[in-house]
């Protein structure tokens, strides 16, 4: 259980990387950043409630489209439907996060590693397909440490901000409106959507739904508190800080030295690395669930196109990123939408019908701001 608590802490955000996301999320808001990340984590509480709920009866690799499968009456259409909007988000998630890892987070904290950058395109999804087909406890062992690690990183930046800032005034009032900060709140609530990967593990987990449940549920919360202690002191942290292409090095770098900032930077690449280990191994989960292949066989046909796509990228890391990032989440958002949607239909009553107004809500926001960002653009 231990190994699959670890899994679930990294599959949020991955940690570390949640404090340099924030400021681009949470944009005019960041003057009320912890209270844009405490009310974030109270509208979390809908959709987190309703995977916890359907987990009491369904625990299987076929995690979210499981759900599906119980509250659509198993129909199979429906099932096979959501299984690969799902799977078409984190089949193209894979290889743009390695390119967000090399071009947007290594290269930043560590400018002498451009002449190298293609290389690590080519070398780091070749590093994450050995993990994944590495024997399960091994990876799952990796992706505990890291999560420790990450953890640690994102208290010990919360006390160094908070002794250069002097405390943590204004973080928890409304500076730009009550609109924009709910706004900004939804947006910062949306980070925590990959918490539901640890379900596609839950079918191989001692203690079967309780132990599903429990952990997922802790992990959100001790993610979240520690992201909630970061958070809170970034409202008095300088602009340019902010607007650093890695903002948790830059303040590191800023307040502490060159030390801290550098294992900011190579943890917050690990977390994002991290991730995507947890995203492959779910994707190979529910492909077998779904068609019946084994799951080793399903992380080998995954590891074509990761890898190819992966090298593709390299003709133009920017505009395949931009390209392949607003499908990715605008399926991601539309499969948990599904979710939500179907939820009355597995669990009747008015909590049930408010849960799913919430957490529809959300999936809604962020296809909006989405087709709103295209439309602008």
């Amino acid at each position: 259980m231990p190994l699959f608590a670890g899994f679930a802490v990294a599959a949020i955000g991955g940690p570390l990387a949640l404090p340099s996301i924030l400021p681009g999320v949470a944009g005019d808001a960041m003057s009320s950043a912890g209270l844009v990340v405490l009310l974030a984590l109270a509208l979390f509480v809908a959709p987190l409630a309703i995977w916890l709920s359907f987990s009491r009866r369904v625990v299987s690799p076929g995690g979210l489209t499981a759900f599906v499968d119980e509250a659509a009456g198993h129909e199979r259409r429906v099932v096979v439907a959501h299984g690969w909007i799902w799977s078409f988000s984190y089949l193209l998630y894979l290889p743009f996060t390695v390119t967000f890892v090399v071009y947007d987070v290594l290269a930043p904290v560590f400018p002498g590693i451009e002449p190298y950058r293609a290389a690590l395109e080519l070398l780091l999804p070749v590093a994450v397909v050995a993990i994944v087909l590495a024997p399960l406890r091994f990876g799952l062992a990796l992706l505990g440490l890291l999560a420790a690690a990450q953890l640690v990183l994102l208290v010990v930046l919360a006390a160094v901000t908070l002794s250069h800032t002097g405390g943590v005034d204004g973080s928890f009032s409304v500076h730009e409106g009550g609109r924009t900060t709910l706004k900004a709140a939804a947006g910062v609530s949306l980070l925590f959507v990959c918490a539901s990967l640890p379900l596609y593990l839950g079918g191989e987990v001692r203690g079967g739904s309780r132990s599903v449940r429990r952990w997922i549920a802790a992990a959100v919360a001790v993610v979240g508190g520690c992201f909630l202690l970061a958070a809170a002191p970034m409202a008095l942290v300088p602009e340019r800080l902010l607007d650093a292409e890695v903002p948790s090095a830059a303040i590191a770098q800023a307040y502490s030295g060159r030390g801290l900032a550098v294992a900011v930077g190579l943890l917050t690449a690990a977390s994002a690395l991290a991730l995507i280990v947890a995203e492959y191994l779910a994707l190979g989960r529910l492909i077998h669930w779904l068609h019946g292949p084994p799951v080793r066989t399903v992380l080998l046909w995954i590891a074509v196109p990761f890898v190819a796509v992966t090298a593709i990228q390299l003709v133009d890391p920017d505009r395949l990123y931009d390209d392949m990032l607003k499908p990715s989440l605008g399926a991601l958002f539309v499969s948990q939408l599904i979710v939500f949607v179907l939820y009355p239909r597995f669990r009747r009553g008015a909590l049930a019908v408010l849960g799913t107004a919430v957490a529809s809500g959300l999936a809604v926001w962020g296809l909006y701001t989405l087709i709103a960002g295209s439309s602008s653009t």
